[in-house]
């Protein structure tokens, strides 16, 4: 694996020797002038703690608002955005009374010129939502289509001829059902009076599909089909779900000329790219695998040691599984940045989804080194819950890389700590984060190591994700492209110069999160001088288009219940 790093010192800034910091704005940011510096301007306070009351924001330059979905209202929350940063709530969207028929809660939102695009789930997740158009201006419903099950993200293309829908067709607690993953094509140039769709589906890879031959060699190469249908309702007796079935797809990002799109399919390990004219998957991508035993990639593996342990595990491997991706064109490559968060697939997902059955009954993915037997192998004195014991292992991936006594020759763990860059023509890697992510976070905050979004317990999510990379911006500033990577569990954003992708460097790390104020007050609502925690989504909006006249990184904090407006500040 590529692993670059430009020096030693993470606490801010670029790689060189700070010994002095200081707390401005809630923040700590560095005495000497970096490269980029983040500083919190505004925020908005739904006072919601733990409820998703913010998540994914999006921006109109045509009524300087921000519209972020509120995940525990059902609603789209319309902020101004004043000259100065600050963020006021004027109005709310309620799509799924507009829509009413069965519709629920809106996942994710994105504007074109005036026009407001709204995913919005159905009642009955498993059956199909909609995509809601509204004037940004006057708040008033434009029209609205048919999606598929669970339509989770949203996006026009650059060209705003198209809006594109990830439907990500998760299945029920039952696991029952299990909808097929699919991505709703919307042809938005005859106005929203007059809207076609496409459905663009993943059958041809399909056991029966006509791309069924490429199977075995996605699979050596990272793609992942895992998913066990229960029949007849028997929930213990289960037939394999098909490809279909468990792409799930969870991020869309289009290319410059509108062209293609490039669909993440989290669960699976890959990426779709898909021709947007014609509706069609091209081909299926597989992201592979992160080397934990390399130096420079390692992690901490365990939540019971006491202590940071951040180091090279060999016969370790993390499976990317990126939540958001965006695209950028350099050096006449097209590229793909991937935020590599891992997820599992849990069914129920807890005690008292289904009645008798316990979470994970039904289908559990997640694994410990304890099932399976380590005599004799790489792992043998790394089964303590201090070493690799508590560690949250693929359970399929494992299974398939057995020797004959059943025993695990490599071990595979969910995300990779990491972001990284991808060639898109050959599918290479070019760039990866390696164990940054977490090296920084420790010496920045070495109390407060690998604490979650909701908890102050030091290592929590050292057995599960670390960090965990959950947002994704690109900026461009002057002749410079910027990573901006929000880590949803310690909180705060993560700056790389992405210029040159092969020579990616760190930058500066900004959280605003104060560990040392209660999270909630006595009534339990969040409590404002917390800062932000669970970052869900990040936009950046150029300084040409903002109120400030500065760049800007716009953040949904679904944990805090926050939005909170980011001046970036450049020294150049």
């Amino acid at each position: 694996m590529l692993h670059l790093k430009g020096g030693s010192d993470y606490v801010c800034g670029r790689f060189f020797s700070l010994s002095l910091v200081a707390l401005v704005g809630g923040f700590i940011a560095c005495e000497a002038i970096a490269e980029i510096t983040l500083r919190p301007i505004g925020t908005f306070h739904t006072g919601l703690y733990d409820k998703s009351a913010a998540e994914i924001p999006t921006y109109c330059q045509k009524t300087k608002q921000v519209f972020v979905v509120n995940a525990e209202s059902g609603r789209v929350d319309v902020l101004g955005l004043g000259d100065n940063g600050s963020l006021t709530k004027v109005g709310s969207i309620d799509a799924a009374d507009d829509l009413g028929n069965g519709m629920s809660a809106v996942n994710s939102v994105s504007v074109f010129d005036g026009t407001l695009a709204v995913a919005v789930e159905a009642g009955v997740i498993t059956e199909n939502g909609r995509v809601a158009f509204y004037d940004t201006g006057s708040l008033q419903l434009k029209g609205s289509v048919e999606a598929g099950a669970l339509p989770d993200m949203v996006t026009f293309t650059p060209n705003g001829h198209w809006v594109l829908v990830a439907n990500e067709g998760e299945p029920n607690e039952e696991y029952t059902i299990d909808p097929e993953g699919t991505v709703t094509v919307v042809d938005v140039r005859n106005g929203f009076d007059q809207l076609k769709t496409r459905t663009v589906t993943f059958r041809d890879w399909n056991a029966d599909g006509k791309h069924a031959k490429q199977l075995p060699e996605l699979k050596k190469r990272g793609l992942r089909i895992f998913g066990q249908v229960s029949q007849s309702g028997d929930l213990k007796k289960k037939i394999p779900a098909t490809f279909a079935q468990d792409a799930e797809p969870e991020w869309i990002a289009v290319d410059h000329e509108s062209h293609f799109a490039y669909v993440c399919l989290q669960e699976v390990n890959a990426v779709a790219e898909i021709d947007i004219a014609d509706a069609t998957v091209r081909r299926i991508i597989p992201l592979g695998y992160k080397n934990f035993g390399e130096a420079g990639s390692g992690i901490d593996a365990s939540d019971e040691d006491n202590r940071i342990d951040i180091r090279p595990r060999s016969g370790l491997f993390g499976i990317l599984q990126p939540d958001t991706i965006r695209i950028y064109q350099q050096n006449g490559k097209r590229l793909l940045v991937t935020a590599n968060e891992g997820d599992s697939r849990v069914r129920p997902t807890s005690d008292d989804a289904v009645s008798g059955f316990e979470e994970g009954a039904v289908f559990e993915d997640e694994a410990s080194l304890d099932d399976w037997p380590t005599s004799g192998t790489l792992f043998e004195k790394q089964t303590s819950d201090t070493e690799l014991g508590r560690l949250k292992l693929v359970r399929d991936l494992v299974d398939d890389h057995l020797d004959e006594k059943g025993r695990p020759t490599q071990l595979f763990a969910f995300g990779s700590r990491s972001f990284s860059i991808l060639d898109l023509t050959t599918g290479d890697l070019v760039f990866d984060s390696g164990d940054d992510f977490e090296q920084i976070t420790a010496k920045r905050y070495p109390e407060f190591f690998n604490v979650s979004n909701d908890s102050l317990k030091k290592e929590k999510r050292s057995r599960s994700k670390g960090p965990e990379p959950e947002g994704l911006v690109l900026g461009t500033i002057g002749q410079k492209t910027y990573a901006f990577v929000g880590l949803e569990r310690i909180g705060g954003i993560m700056v790389y110069d992405i210029t040159q992708p092969e020579s990616s460097k760190h930058i500066g790390y900004f959280n605003n999160r104060q560990f040392d104020v209660p999270a909630t007050l006595g009534d339990g609502t969040a409590n404002p001088e917390a800062g932000d925690s669970g970052i869900e989504g990040l936009i950046f909006v150029p300084a040409e288009k903002s109120p400030t006249s500065t760049n800007l990184v716009v953040v949904g904090n679904e944990t805090s219940g926050t939005t909170t407006v980011w001046e970036v500040l450049t020294s150049q």
